[in-house]
């Protein structure tokens, strides 16, 4: 099996541009949510802390509840308190981290992961998240 399959060089900046730009959401969304702009404009929806929407009207965690403050003592080094605000909080960065660091790595030589089984595929990310948010609800903090 070929997990990885040779691109042009257009393509391989196209998806290192694409990396950056989704990194670089992801570290403005950690400092500003649009859900905190909510919860100014609607005080009394928002009962917790948290500025997840989810957590905040239905009560229920979100899969990914606390982990703006995980990120924040991750970077700290302060692993504890991290695990503390979402449980899988860890080794969803560790994965994610090594998976983007691969994904550039292989676009420097011009490759990509090939993704052979989109339905495999799909069904496993979906039980990860699946993992994470039970994960999250029996043992996160969420406010």
């Amino acid at each position: 099996m070929n997990f990885v399959e040779k691109i042009t060089r257009t393509e391989s900046d196209k998806l290192r541009f694409i990396l950056f730009g989704f990194i670089a959401v992801t570290l403005v969304s950690i400092f500003f949510t649009p859900s905190d702009l909510v919860a100014e404009l609607f005080p009394d929806l928002f009962r917790y802390e948290s500025s997840c929407i989810m957590l905040n009207v239905a009560g229920i965690p979100c899969p990914f509840c606390g982990m703006s403050r995980a990120w924040k003592e991750f970077t700290k080094m302060n692993f504890t308190a991290a695990i503390h605000h979402n449980p899988s909080s860890i080794a969803f960065f560790i994965i994610s981290g090594v998976t983007i660091s691969a994904i550039f790595v292989l676009s420097l030589f011009n490759y990509k992961f090939k993704v052979t089984s989109t339905w495999k595929t799909l069904l496993m990310l979906t039980a990860v998240l699946f993992i994470i948010w039970i994960l999250n609800i029996l043992y996160g903090h969420h406010f």
